[in-house]
């Protein structure tokens, strides 16, 4: 719980640190490993630091479904740049930390008790760091209010994993509006 502490520390501080900002609103398509179908609702605090670049401060609250073996739930925090072009394209990318957790379908999670007999001890599988990198495009449709469509793909990193770190492949894409 000490990440999920972490990230909103990280996200109050960019929210009093912006001057000229834009509070974004996002949802979107989440595939883990493009085949685990899930959904994504982000939240973005973008600050104009010219006509073409902005940084960002953005919070993913999402979910994917892992058939025959679990459910996801996430929430992370990702800071990042995005790049505009007048024709309305745009690139960004944005480093991010989060934590995930994993609810196991089937009999759950087992361990040895002190006579040597498994049992179930739970079907939740202990919160993990989420560390991440995505790059993104996309395209805002004109006006200050438009929407923007966007496509990104991640990587992010279950820490720990059979005390390593098990590296995943994602894909995020959907539609982010401005809310002022």
């Amino acid at each position: 719980m000490r990440s999920t502490a972490i990230v909103f520390f990280m996200l109050a501080f960019v929210w009093q640190a912006s001057a000229q900002k834009k509070l974004n609103l996002g949802i979107g398509y989440f595939g883990q490993t493009f085949t685990h179908p899930g959904l994504v609702a982000n939240l973005e605090l973008e600050k104009q630091q010219s006509t073409k670049v902005a940084t960002l401060g953005r919070l993913d609250l999402g979910t994917y479904l892992h058939q025959r073996n679990h459910l996801g739930v996430f929430v992370d925090a990702h800071f990042g740049l995005r790049r505009y072009r007048k024709s309305g394209f745009f690139t960004e990318q944005y480093l991010g930390i989060g934590t995930l957790l994993s609810f196991y379908e089937g009999d759950g999670v087992f361990a040895k008790d002190e006579n040597g007999k498994l049992r179930r001890i739970s079907s939740f599988a202990n919160p993990d760091l989420m560390p991440s990198v995505t790059l993104g495009a996309g395209y805002k449709f004109k006006g200050e209010q438009g929407p923007m469509i966007y496509f990104r793909p991640k990587v992010y990193w279950q820490l720990p994993y059979n005390n390593l770190a098990l590296p995943h492949l994602a894909v995020q894409t959907g539609v982010v509006w401005n809310l002022r």
